[in-house]
């Protein structure tokens, strides 16, 4: 018998993410203003392997990195990733186009690392766009890349 409930929980708990996951997969967002206080934890990826730890102090560690989430310089390197590393964050703002009221974390890499470990000299940064998505209970947090979106995991 707790053989079955010890099994059971977590077949519950990723039925219940991945719920969410679809809930949210074709999602209509609207931009929301956070603190960084609101952004710190461990965000996971819904279309990649991507996990991104942003710490209170203003540092991070980020693993599963697809090459699409770091510009056009590693499209064009031929570096297959997924990619891993550290550096520091901050909170910055959304593009000219996007409403001001809007905000992003932005990720500056100290040291990016290929698949095989070999260090990336030309490292890039990460922008992941705060937003809400408008039909989800509760106006749940999630941040935005163009390929992808992340959940705080619990």
């Amino acid at each position: 018998m707790k053989r079955r409930l010890v099994l059971a929980v977590p077949a519950l708990l990723l039925s219940a993410a991945c719920g969410l996951g679809e809930a949210l997969a074709d999602y209509p967002t609207e931009p929301v203003e956070v603190s960084t206080a609101d952004l710190v934890g461990v965000w996971a990826g819904y279309e990649s392997s991507a996990r991104y730890d942003l710490r209170a102090d203003g540092t991070f560690e980020a693993t599963g990195v697809p090459v699409s989430q770091l510009g056009t310089f590693f499209e064009d390197s031929g570096r297959l990733g997924p990619f891993h590393g550290h550096g520091h964050w901050r909170l910055g703002t959304m593009a000219q186009s996007s409403p001001q009221t809007s905000r992003d974390a932005v990720l500056d890499f100290d040291e990016l690392l290929d698949a095989d470990n070999s260090r990336i000299e030309q490292r890039g940064d990460v922008h992941l766009n705060a937003a809400t998505p408008t039909d989800a209970p509760d106006h749940v947090l999630i941040l935005t890349t163009t390929h992808d979106w992340f959940q705080r995991l619990p």
